[in-house]
């Protein structure tokens, strides 16, 4: 249990954007793509999303707090898309302001 629980780690993505948190709301489905800090989202209903990465976002993915750590070691500046790929199912907590789509939590399945 200890090591499932090792496995699933939480990296917090250094990002550029910046946003101001709004209400939540919650969308899940399967990546459609992935591209700088962006992700796109399609449900199961055929509505599709776009999604925009912060310095406050978090990834809830297997190894994504050691491959942070790794990345940040070495002077790489993380991104969504070094988390998360295609076709991957996600539930995403998200807000918006002013039209656009903030990650707030990605959780990869």
């Amino acid at each position: 249990m200890f090591r499932k629980i090792a496995l699933t780690a939480v990296a917090v993505l250094a990002v550029s954007a910046v946003a101001v948190a709004g209400e939540a709301q919650v969308a899940k489905g399967k990546v459609r793509s992935v591209s700088g800090n962006t992700v796109t989202v399609a449900g199961e209903d055929g509505e599709v999303w776009t999604f925009e990465a912060t310095q406050e976002t978090q990834v809830v993915a297997e190894g994504a707090a050691h491959r942070s750590e790794d990345l940040n070691a070495v002077g790489i500046k993380t991104e969504i898309g070094q988390f998360v790929r295609e076709n991957q199912f996600v539930t995403v907590k998200y807000w918006e302001k002013d039209g656009t789509r903030y990650l707030k939590k990605l959780r990869v399945h």
